[in-house]
């Protein structure tokens, strides 16, 4: 049998305001069953999910991958849409507790296969460690905050050279291109994530990924400023409103932005191809460039005001960064007080009989 897909995503990510979730939106409400892993660092809940996602997807299932913004190598969730399962990591940033306890959500406790009695004896280096990583982190979204401040002088001085006219015959046109005889009943569901994010290593993004496979591809591209989130805000509301379900992918700067549209149903994409996530699709159904709706006698008149927001920006960013990538290495180092003190056997034999259960969900697809 060959392999499932595999999609890449973020549940979660570093932003100016802090740990941001869209972990509601990981999947549906009607899921038939959640596993909420419990457990500190170390005890193996990313290899754990990882390995069952293998399995699933060896058997054909597309799988899903949530990465930890904090450390892209990690998952914090996998899905089986097919299925209506997901396992997530419910630990700290990200603490998710049962919403449906029994019925559908449940706790895997992996904690339960650490040795306690050995734990306790590195109790004060376990604070102190945990104790500069939260520091890393304050200072890393501090240093977002600052950035996203340069960042909106950028966009406001594009603002002043932009023609709305223009923008506007542009949304209109994509509008009529998308959804031209589209009448469809009730509202479509809009599911929230993140394509792209602030990690150790980089700015990430897994937009290749999630638009692997639609046929239609709109590439957005332009300064900040121009309207691109605005256009696809348009484009996510009037999808919903004719009765079309969408996947949203929103900017780790700005968490209630938008960066994606995913519109299954119209096998279609709309991606926003900006630094740090410029795309260079050679099969893009068209290039929608909101460069050319600015005044460029305006914008060469904010040219130096422009330039000092895009080296401010750019140097905030980079050091946020950096202690995004420090809290990294302090946690790679906590993780070494956890990992000898493990039954690891104990976590694989629940991953067996999680695996098991999953399957077993299997006849009711049939």
């Amino acid at each position: 049998m060959a392999g499932g897909k595999l999609r890449h995503m973020f549940p979660g990510g570093n932003t100016p305001q802090g740990f941001f979730s869209y972990y509601d939106y990981v999947i549906p409400n009607d899921a038939t069953r959640i596993f909420l892993l419990k457990g500190g660092p170390g005890v193996g809940k990313s290899t754990f999910m990882k390995k069952i996602g293998q399995t699933l997807s060896e058997h054909g299932y597309t799988v899903e991958h949530h990465h930890c913004s904090s450390d892209p190598h990690s998952l914090d969730g996998l899905v089986i849409p097919k299925l209506g399962v997901a396992l997530i990591d419910g630990t700290a940033p990200h603490i998710v507790d049962p919403k449906h306890p029994g019925c559908v959500d449940e706790i895997l406790n992996l904690g339960e296969y650490w040795d306690e009695d050995k734990m306790v004896h590195n109790k004060t280096a376990i604070f102190t460690y945990t104790n500069e990583i939260s520091k890393r982190f304050q200072r890393a979204y501090r240093m977002l905050k600052a950035a996203k401040a340069v960042y909106d002088d950028w966009e406001a001085a594009n603002y002043e050279a932009m023609n709305y006219h223009a923008a506007n015959q542009k949304a209109a046109t994509l509008l009529a291109t998308l959804f031209n005889g589209i009448n469809t009943v009730g509202y479509g569901k809009m599911r929230k994530l993140f394509a792209s994010a602030i990690t150790p290593v980089g700015p990430i993004n897994y937009i290749d990924s999630i638009s692997d496979g639609f046929s239609k591809r709109y590439i957005i591209t332009g300064l900040p400023g121009t309207g691109k989130a605005t256009l696809l805000a348009t484009v996510a509301n009037t999808a919903v409103a004719k009765g079309l379900d969408i996947e949203a992918f929103y900017c780790p700067l700005d968490p209630l932005k938008l960066e994606h549209i995913m519109i299954p149903s119209l096998d279609t994409a709309l991606i926003t191809s900006t630094p740090p996530h410029s795309q260079t699709f050679t099969n893009a159904t068209e290039i929608i460039d909101m460069n050319d709706c600015l005044n460029t006698d305006i914008v060469l008149r904010l040219e130096s005001v422009t330039d000092y927001d895009r080296n401010t920006f750019w140097e905030l960013f980079g050091k946020a960064g950096a202690y995004i990538h420090e809290a990294k290495k302090l946690h790679d180092e906590l993780e070494t007080y956890y990992i000898p003190n493990i039954n690891f056997s104990g976590v694989d034999a629940l991953r067996v009989k999680t695996l098991a259960r999953i399957v077993g969900y299997t006849a009711t697809q049939q």
